[in-house]
């Protein structure tokens, strides 16, 4: 799946998703890392393959980045009001996701922050979902619904989450179809 939406990923957090679907070892991650020229970048990648690796202070310092992007993310989103509109509550919304985020671990955060385009996160929730990782799939919608350029797929992220939220059910018929409608977005 990684080489499939590789465009659509960052590429200083690359080697962290590959340790995290055991694709390299975390020894090539850290290799790939050193790699990187920019001295902030290598430093953002060794943090993310140490937090895919369960280090506590860099599963740590990656759930403050992503809790903070999304709130940056949120509230650029507020200041136009669609939000609102939609009949969504900023502050829950940053509640929701900062539980979902402090309940994920390092692999999982990594394939948060790796993100670089919608479909790539419309990929890596599907991939949650059939892994049986609902945390994972609400935290991708969410993060979706604020981080996409533009109103309608953001809409559409915040439907799938909304009908994930209480039980991410494929046997659900509105969760199927607000899946539906974000995949077809995509294609």
């Amino acid at each position: 799946m990684i080489d499939a939406f590789e465009y659509g990923m960052r590429p200083m957090y690359l080697p962290a998703l590959r340790v995290a679907f055991g694709m390299i070892s975390p020894e090539e991650g850290n290799e790939k890392c050193r790699s990187i020229e920019d001295s902030t970048e290598r430093r953002n990648c060794r943090g993310a393959v140490l937090a895919v690796m369960n280090d506590s202070d860099a599963v740590w310092w990656l759930k403050c980045k992503l809790t903070y992007n999304f709130y940056e993310q949120i509230l650029e989103k507020e200041r136009s009001g669609w939000l609102r509109e939609l009949g969504f509550d900023t502050d829950a919304l940053i509640s929701e996701f900062e539980k979902l985020v402090y309940g994920l671990d390092g692999k999982s955060l990594a394939q948060l922050l790796t993100i670089g385009s919608s479909t790539t996160q419309l990929a890596l929730m599907l991939h949650a979902l059939i892994s049986g990782n609902e945390k994972l799939a609400k935290a991708h919608a969410l993060y979706g619904a604020v981080r996409v350029a533009g109103k309608l797929p953001g809409r559409l992220f915040l439907e799938a989450y909304k009908e994930c939220k209480e039980c991410c059910d494929l046997d659900k018929d509105e969760f199927r179809l607000a899946l539906a409608r974000l995949f077809f977005y995509h294609v």
